[in-house]
């Protein structure tokens, strides 16, 4: 689908990907701003006919629009079937003949998954730079990557975002959580794995301290899946001081986002450390392509099913398929002497354990060190999961 749109008042402008198909070209577009945000009735009935809103202008009266969809969202998809067909309680139509098929696979069309297609194209537009076109805008400085995108992908354009996207990254953000290891309190945004684990950070926080002595001066460091930035930021804090060049990746963009606002909180509102650079978004080490590390870490995905949402990237990895490619493509990227920090554990079984040592032999590596603790789950069916980071060197460095 084309990426950009033409709306009348503001001219070209960026869809981001993934509601590129909740807003077809053959959709109508319209703009409400000043006083027209007030006319309610108007807005929901454009909704309703499959139409895309933009709103612009007051952001207390752009919230008050939103509140009053989400109270007659239950009429969303009722009057939009032009042939009057009776609907049972459920909002389903009675005779089941008439069920149209959803995108050719099979499915009937799910009335509260339609309702929420039609509150995301309640629209507000952003200028090229991300600030929102409402007054006053909110705080949302990393704006186009959380909404999933690369900065730059609006390519200088102004770009839109459904108002119930907005509304999560601020829920989102504004919860924050405590790091013991690093004495500050991260954030993390929609679709973010939130640091929840102290365990997990502690026991990274063992295995740099135990690659310290090893690393020269002005060494090249990667934090593989920074997510938001809590690993990124400990390895600042345990070896910048010998003066480190430290690298953060991650598959998602707003997961780049999350961890530049964090390492703003981290270095107390002023500029970014200048041995820090986060990159672009892409799988594993694309973002980093023709550089070499001295040391690479990876809290990698440790359960092993397949991610059902953007959500779940950052701990499903179906098949063990990312860690895989991960000792498939790492030789390419660690130096001789290089040193890798993997967490891992043992939530899918020991099978996935046995694995996952499978690999590291396979890739020439040697296990120098074991991090290890056993922690409480949340689940009924396993109570305890044993957590390890690994300390990996190559088979015939001199260690």
């Amino acid at each position: 689908m084309f990426p950009f749109r033409r709306i009348a008042d503001i001219g070209d402008v960026y869809v981001p990907t993934q509601y590129r198909e909740l807003t077809p070209e053959s959709a109508s577009w319209k703009l409400f701003t000043g006083n027209q945000l007030g006319q309610f009735d108007r807005i929901f009935t454009h909704l309703r006919r499959g139409g895309v809103v933009v709103l612009s202008g007051d952001w207390e009266q752009v919230i008050g629009v939103m509140q009053y969809i989400e109270r007659k969202k239950g009429e969303l998809t009722q009057s939009s079937d032009e042939s009057g067909r009776e609907r049972n309680k459920y909002g389903r139509n009675k005779d089941r003949r008439h069920h149209r098929k959803d995108g050719g696979r099979g499915k009937s069309e799910n009335p509260i998954h339609e309702r929420e297609r039609a509150l995301s194209r309640l629209m507000c537009w952003a200028d090229p730079a991300g600030t929102l076109q409402v007054n006053p805008p909110p705080d949302l400085p990393y704006l186009l990557e959380w909404v999933g995108e690369n900065q730059g992908a609006n390519e200088g354009h102004p770009f839109l975002i459904p108002i119930v996207k907005i509304q999560k990254i601020q829920k989102t953000l504004s919860e924050s959580y405590p790091i013991h290891a690093l004495g500050v309190s991260l954030v993390a945004s929609d679709n973010v794995l939130p640091p929840h684990s102290q365990e997990t950070i502690e026991l990274f926080q063992q295995g740099l301290q135990s690659v310290k002595p090893h690393l020269s001066h002005k060494v090249k460091v990667l934090d593989m899946g920074c997510g938001c930035g809590c690993l990124t930021l400990l390895a600042l804090q345990e070896i910048g001081g010998l003066g480190a060049e430290i690298y953060g990746s991650d598959l998602l963009p707003e997961a780049v986002g999350t961890a530049r606002l964090n390492l703003l909180r981290f270095a107390d509102g002023h500029s970014d450390p200048p041995q820090t650079h986060l990159m672009p978004a892409g799988d594993l080490f694309q973002p980093v392509a023709g550089c070499r590390f001295d040391l690479i870490i990876f809290n990698a995905p440790w359960v092993v099913s397949r991610a059902r949402n953007r959500a779940e990237v950052a701990i499903h990895d179906e098949k063990q398929q990312t860690l895989r490619r991960f000792f498939d493509d790492l030789p390419s990227y660690l130096n001789p002497t290089g040193r890798v920090l993997i967490g891992y554990a043992d939530a899918s079984g020991a099978k996935a354990i046995t694995r996952l040592e499978a690999m590291i032999d396979a890739a020439g590596l040697t296990v120098l060190n074991r991090f290890k603790e056993r922690v409480a789950t949340h689940r009924t069916k396993r109570k305890w999961e044993n957590i390890t980071v690994y300390e990996l060197v190559n088979e015939d460095s001199n260690t």
